[in-house]
Parts: structure tokens; C-alpha cells; sequence
């Protein structure tokens, strides 16, 4: 029997890929962001755009990849 181990922090309830679109968000709005404050406060509506079809998603007019620009609109805007 082999297990898989989830590379999702156990204190999380967001996806790796998630996460990783969190990630890249970040590095392009550069340094001195407290994003970790930032994503705790906004990861619960990421996350349910992110369980979110890529069709109810384009009816939204976006996609997956932009869940972490529209999370932060009202902050940064890149």
C-alpha cells in the first residue's frame, strides 16, 4: 500500500495550484507586502471562485488564473 502525501499544508483548505496562482501574484507586485496577512484575510472567497467551474468562471468574466488579481482589486492593481 503506498501513500500519497498532499503537498497541501495541513492548515489550509486551498489548492496547490491556488496557492501557486497566490504565489506568482506576490512576486509580481514585488516586495514589502505582508502577503501571508493579505491571503489569510481573502483566501476564503478565492477559494470558492477556485471550486468554481471554468464555466461559471467565464460567465464571471474571468478565469482561474485571475482568482488572486480579482481577490485583490480593490488593493493593487496589476
Amino acid at each position: 500500500m503506498q501513500i500519497v502525501l498532499s503537498r497541501r499544508p495541513a492548515n489550509t483548505n486551498c489548492s496547490p495550484d491556488l496557492a501557486a496562482r497566490f504565489d506568482a501574484y506576490f512576486c509580481r507586485l514585488g516586495q514589502g507586502i505582508a502577503a501571508k496577512d493579505l491571503t489569510r484575510q481573502r483566501l476564503s472567497m478565492a477559494v470558492r471562485l477556485d471550486a468554481m467551474t471554468d464555466a461559471d468562471l467565464a460567465a464571471l468574466g474571468t478565469s482561474r488564473e485571475e482568482i488572486p488579481r480579482l481577490v485583490f482589486s480593490d488593493l493593487f492593481a496589476i
